[in-house]
């Protein structure tokens, strides 16, 4: 399952989330500014809290957006 970390005024984010919907992913979106948790698992991630965060594994992932990567990333999964 991909997961999407980021905040909702990000529109970096926001492009992620309609990226992957246009390409029927699904995925969970967690939400750095309304969980505690979710933010210290987006910095363990990408060692900071620049978003979005777009992960698989909780390890490999994206940072920002790049549809590329985002490619390769779902490819992966």
């Amino acid at each position: 399952m991909i997961t999407v970390f980021g905040f909702e005024g990000c529109p970096y984010c926001v492009k992620t989330k309609r990226y992957l919907e246009s390409r029927g992913v699904e995925y969970n979106y967690r939400d750095i500014e309304l969980s505690a948790e979710a933010a210290a698992e987006c910095q363990r991630i990408s060692g900071d809290l620049t978003v979005p965060v777009t992960t698989v594994d909780g390890v490999n992932f994206v940072l920002g957006f790049d549809k590329r990567a985002i490619d390769e990333l779902i490819a992966s999964a």
